[in-house]
């Protein structure tokens, strides 16, 4: 017979859990996917709120005091004293991982980095690395991340890209043709900003509709609603991968420039950078490149190709299974290499294995 990997107990940790954000929205997918994996999943954040709620709901206990004098589940009802020996933490945000370590001097620790602005004003900003934290392993994700922890703190990382659980965008409804709605998704931008302003000029020469959500605007967890009804639609980072998982052409734009649509050509300069726009330097399109952006790659061929793209990149799926691999490394748990020893390895996933077994019958 062949063993069985034991289910791990894990907790995962965030600086919120109270607000729409990007890594809420992080943590709170992969928490549920390794729930449905069958593994023990805690989750620890400062600030609980909209998330934690949800969690709550879905039977995954939210703290936010983890200290000797004060471990308590998030629910005010009375409940059996909690077993808080995790055998992995996975934390995004150094002052969360420097509690958690305080906390739990020997268990190992996953620190996710979400982006490259690691100071702001001469102080160390959350997405720094927690490198005095005795972390175990990080993970970056994107290349622009990995290469940054690299050239600047000599740190190796994996790269896990930004996911999502697939499931939510399941029988969406088809894209129109022609165009009828556009989408914003941002929290950064306001309504005047030229950003803004230059959706609204192009929205108007294709006589459509426009939308936005995001915390300047319209504000929901419903994330697939908002999606529905858009064709094309326009952000950074996950607010356009979520477009592009339901299917809709995503045009990586905001404050960081314009990044330009989704396509074949384009994807690697994208997802380089997360999606971040950071490959334009800074430069927005002006009104007629971005109709002809949007004339170009508005088809059936070009938002299946993407949406191909996504299943296979950005899986929640397949990124709780890394973090898996690389937790059930760091506990000396074995791991089996690939059937085929001679298959090349990604390289953008370097993991560690501690011996080449095979388990056999």
């Amino acid at each position: 017979m062949k063993n069985e990997m034991k289910k791990m107990k894990i907790l995962l940790g965030n600086n919120t859990l109270s607000i729409l954000g990007g890594s809420e929205t992080w943590t709170y997918t992969l928490a549920i996917q390794l729930k449905k994996m069958g593994h023990d999943v805690s989750c620890f954040a400062s600030e609980l709120g909209v998330f934690s709620d949800k969690l709550e709901d879905a039977g995954i206990k939210c703290y936010s005091d983890l200290s000797k004098k004060g471990l308590k589940p998030f629910s005010i009802v009375l409940e059996e004293e909690v077993d808080h020996n995790y055998d992995v933490i996975i934390a995004n945000h150094n002052h969360i991982i420097g509690y958690l370590r305080a906390q739990f001097p020997k268990t190992p620790i996953i620190n996710t980095v979400h982006g490259i602005i690691h100071e702001v004003d001469g102080k160390i900003a959350p997405e720094h690395p927690a490198m005095n934290c005795g972390v175990a392993q990080y993970v970056s994700v994107s290349e622009e991340v990995q290469d940054k922890l690299k050239k600047d703190y000599n740190l190796d990382s994996v790269v896990i890209r930004n996911f999502f659980d697939l499931s939510l965008f399941k029988d969406m409804k088809p894209v129109n043709y022609p165009m009828k709605q556009f989408l914003i998704n941002t929290n950064y931008q306001l309504k005047d900003d030229p950003e803004i302003e230059l959706i609204r000029e192009v929205a108007k020469h294709f006589g459509v509709k426009l939308t936005a959500i995001g915390q300047n605007f319209s504000q929901t967890d419903d994330i697939k609603m908002a999606i529905e009804n858009a064709d094309v639609v326009f952000g950074m980072g996950r607010s356009v991968l979520e477009g592009m998982a339901a299917g809709r052409l995503g045009i990586v734009h905001g404050r960081w420039g314009t990044g330009g649509p989704m396509n074949y050509n384009e994807f690697a300069k994208l997802r380089y950078c997360n999606f971040s726009g950071r490959n334009s330097e800074g430069k927005l399109y002006t009104k007629e490149e971005m109709i002809e952006a949007i004339e170009t790659n508005y088809n059936e061929f070009n938002l299946n190709y993407i949406k191909d793209y996504i299943a296979k990149e950005h899986n929640v799926i397949l990124a709780a299974e890394e973090y898996i691999r690389l937790a059930r490394e760091l506990t000396g748990q074995l791991i089996l290499r690939p059937q085929e020893p001679a298959l090349e390895v990604d390289t953008r996933r370097p993991f560690k294995l501690a011996k080449d077994v095979r388990q056999t019958s």
